[in-house]
């Protein structure tokens, strides 16, 4: 779910910069431009749901029985997002699994559209307590509400209303005229109506920081597209921007997203500037060159490719039943240090492994079939190996394909020991013995494998480039000291370079092998 919220996201930033282009097309032809706006709204909600979700149905023939082939809309698009941006959602590193991130984001979502509901709700409610208390009347020959503070604007959805503040009514005759046929202008369009669609649309999509900018664009293009219906219809430029002014001095209480003319000073004042703007001499060429530009923007927009983070993973799982899951549950060995808890959670086991830095939580398994289980987000499996009577003896997980860990089956008693024995590594903070060894063969940076295990030095081997560059940033080693047991019982050391320091995890067995290594840049 995160991934794809960034991705909807950025699509409507690209949209956003899309129709804020093509609105400066629109004012060098003075063109109305809340139409740009709307359908901008509507293509960052739309966009990126039937990106990442639809598929269409096309008949290879129009024969009325002929087979029909489906497009996947994901697989039209040509401009990938990086990898490396959603790291952060779900990596090896950070065992929380999709599925759990994508439960409390979806409690927050719905937690923030309900609030920002309850908000404008009892804005609502207490606009309408307000409302009781105003006098009807008439102004220029429209029925209008009369209140102390509130207006010029139009309130109210299925029945609107025009109010007025009441030093209107004291008003030149002209003024009044004005904002009476400004807020006419508002309920002919149906303005109150467009903005309460838009703003319960927002709702929906409340993390959509571009969506709320989009929002506050289309609500000036309503008034600024107000301006120019009046003056089309007979309305005196200069009146009319003096009328403007004179509102903006009284500027009255604010009512929300209320379609009228009380608004910021700033606002006021690109208003008329706009009204006073003359057609430039190469308007037309100008315009059909920002318009072409806008539509280019809005084509790289509908061509991001959504990411495929395996979101929907668990959709891929198979129905096991609770006694074929039970015969999982338990604990495994993987070293004297470090061990596997395994427990059922509904249709699903949960995996804990303990004594490994590069896991920090709880991993949810879902069946693929019998024996073997994915962890939704990662390239992940665990297969579950059982003897000739079919009992579980041992497990085996792999990443991307690769073994990662290997592990018996144990009672609880042999996992109580291995805890100990990690707590009093933990407690004692002394090192493995022949660490300071290993640590000076990791140093050397050998091609080989000697004194390394073999899963550890394919790791290596396949991350050699990037080391290499990695070292050759850090120079030649100048200095090192051990720095302790970590929590998972591995030792650390600081190890100092001509052109920086970094640190290093080692953990060994019993041989004095280098079982797994772990490093990263010390900042600063």
């Amino acid at each position: 779910m995160l991934p794809w919220m960034t991705y909807a996201t950025l699509v409507a930033v690209l949209l956003s910069m899309a129709a804020l282009i093509g609105e400066h097309a629109a004012k060098q032809r003075q063109v109305a431009t809340r139409g740009i706006w709307l359908s901008t709204m509507l293509l960052s909600l739309l966009l990126p749901v039937m990106i990442a979700f639809a598929s269409i149905r096309i008949p290879l023939t129009f024969h009325a029985n002929a087979p029909a082939t489906t497009l996947v809309l994901r697989g039209t698009t040509s401009i990938p997002m990086p990898a490396g941006m959603f790291d952060w959602v779900v990596t090896e590193q950070h065992a929380t699994t999709a599925h759990r991130v994508n439960t409390a984001v979806g409690g927050l979502w719905l937690a923030l559209s309900a609030l920002l509901l309850g908000v404008f709700a009892f804005a609502t409610a207490s606009l309408h307590r307000q409302k009781r208390s105003w006098k009807e009347g008439h102004l220029c020959g429209t029925k209008v509400l009369f209140s102390p503070k509130i207006g010029p604007a139009v309130i109210g959805i299925l029945q609107p209303h025009i109010v007025v503040p009441g030093w209107l009514a004291e008003a030149p005759k002209a003024q009044q005229k004005h904002v009476i046929a400004h807020e006419s202008s508002h309920l002919r369009a149906r303005d109150p109506q467009l903005l309460a669609l838009v703003l319960a649309l927002v709702v929906l999509f409340p993390w959509n920081i571009a969506l709320w900018w989009q929002f506050h664009r289309l609500r000036r293009a309503v008034e600024v597209d107000c301006d120019a219906r009046v003056l089309q219809s007979g309305g005196d430029l200069h009146e009319y921007c003096e009328t403007l002014i004179e509102v903006g001095q009284y500027r009255s209480t604010t009512i929300g997203v209320a379609a009228g003319m009380s608004e910021s000073v700033s606002f006021l004042e690109q208003r008329i500037k706009l009204m006073l703007l003359k057609p430039k001499k190469w308007a037309r060429a100008t315009a059909i060159g920002l318009a072409c530009f806008s539509l280019g923007v809005a084509a790289v927009a509908a061509q991001v490719t959504p990411p495929d983070t395996n979101t929907k993973a668990t959709d891929n799982a198979v129905t096991l039943s609770p006694d074929v899951l039970n015969k999982y549950v338990g604990y495994y060995k993987v070293s004297d240090l470090s061990a596997i808890t395994v427990t059922r959670s509904d249709n699903h086991l949960v995996l804990r492994l303990s004594g490994q830095v590069a896991f920090k939580g709880p991993m949810d398994l879902y069946p693929r079939n019998n024996t073997q289980f994915f962890v939704p987000g990662m390239d992940a499996t665990v297969d579950f190996i059982q003897d000739v009577q079919g009992n579980t003896k041992a497990l085996t997980g792999s990443i991307k394909g690769h073994v990662a860990v290997n592990a018996a089956r144990v009672n609880e008693a042999a996992v109580d020991q291995i805890n100990k024995a990690l707590a009093k590594r933990i407690a004692d903070q002394k090192p493995f013995p022949g660490s300071e060894k290993a640590l000076q063969l990791l140093l050397s940076d050998p091609d080989g494998s000697a004194g390394i295990s073999p899963e550890l030095a394919r790791v290596r081997q396949e991350q050699k480039a990037g080391r290499e560059k990695y070292l050759a940033g850090l120079g030649p080693v100048t200095s090192y000291k051990f720095g302790g047991v970590t929590d998972f019982g591995w030792d650390r050391y600081v190890v100092e370079r001509s052109n920086g320091a970094e640190t290093i995890y080692l953990l060994l067995d019993s041989s004095g092998l280098i079982v797994s290594a772990y490093r990263h840049p010390v900042n600063g």
